[in-house]
């Protein structure tokens, strides 16, 4: 079944919610009206009040008088427009043929409904405020807003996950109770003229932990060992309370011209010794970071760095 939607704009108050007919036309005495219908529907159906003693009407596309592309005129004056797409979206005005007097004017939007948005949450460290950012998985051609709140647990109340600007497509979630195995509870519901949809994200601060990147990776020759690299790097800046939350980190390193890398065990050092090096190759080396208890999930990798083995003059 289509999704059909009509709004009449301005001049008369908006009529109350009991002489709203279900279809969403809003019965105002205007003689222009935004409507909206599904993509792909078989039939999309633009109604004309005929005055008494009018029994044919006329049908124009932005003003223009003519045949109308994949459509027909219905004996009450209404017109049907087949298989909607795209490049029926216009100003569709009927008009009384005697007179030429504009009955009413539509302007036609097609899109779709949104589909359930995809969500995500991370906190970049435990004492960080958590992060959730939403997508719709395909265009819906129309406005799309989007309402975003989250309740600590399903019985809380609900409070408003805080945008950066309206259409940002992200929230932050200040003051989260770090220890708490209660879940907190993320709803995202998209909206447009066709309909809404809503997305529930429940999480633990503990599952969403995803360290920023390491920073400052050097690598540099160890005097007198051509088969050694010494790696040094720094937490990152946004990881809070290290001595209190540490963390580990794991190495990957491949040798140019190589396709294939290594990767070392998890430490907690922030600095680290590669052994087996070839001599006077160069190697390519980035770092990432992960809760030392093994929250979450790993950072992403760091930006590369490279270097080579001593090598003797």
């Amino acid at each position: 079944m289509g999704w059909i939607f009509l709004t009449f704009l301005l001049l008369l108050p908006t009529c109350s919610a009991s002489c709203q007919d279900p279809a969403g036309l809003k019965e105002e005495e205007d003689l222009v009206v935004q409507q909206y219908a599904a993509l792909g529907v078989a039939t999309v159906l633009l109604k004309c009040p005929a005055p008494e003693g009018v029994s044919v009407v006329e049908w124009r596309v932005n003003h223009t008088a003519g045949p109308i592309w994949k459509a027909s005129v219905r004996e009450d004056g209404s017109l049907a427009l087949w298989n909607a797409s795209l490049a029926q979206e216009a100003e569709y005005s009927c008009h009384d043929p005697t007179t030429g007097e504009a009955l009413r004017r539509v302007h036609l939007k097609l899109g779709y409904p949104p589909k359930k948005p995809s969500v995500w949450c991370v906190a970049t460290s435990y004492a960080s405020p958590v992060s959730c950012t939403w997508s719709l998985e395909s265009e819906t051609h129309l406005d799309t807003s989007f309402v975003t709140t989250y309740r600590h647990g399903m019985d809380g109340e609900a409070q408003e996950c805080v945008r950066a600007s309206s259409g940002a497509d992200s929230c932050s979630i200040a003051d989260v109770q770090l220890f708490s195995v209660v879940p907190y509870v993320l709803n995202v519901t998209a909206a447009n003229p066709l309909g809404t949809r809503t997305s529930l994200f429940p999480f633990l601060v503990s599952q969403i932990i995803k360290p920023d990147p390491p920073e400052d990776l050097k690598v540099s020759p160890v005097p007198r060992e051509s088969r050694k690299l010494r790696l040094d790097w720094k937490p990152p800046s946004s990881w809070l309370f290290l001595e209190y939350f540490p963390l580990k980190y794991v190495i990957r390193y491949s040798r140019n011209g190589t396709n294939s890398s290594k990767m070392t065990r998890p430490s907690e050092q922030t600095s680290f010794v590669l052994t087996g090096i070839r001599p006077g190759a160069t190697y390519h080396v980035q770092v990432a970071a992960k809760d030392y208890l093994d929250n979450g999930e790993h950072s992403a990798w760091s930006s590369p760095a490279c270097g080579a083995a001593w090598m003797p003059e």
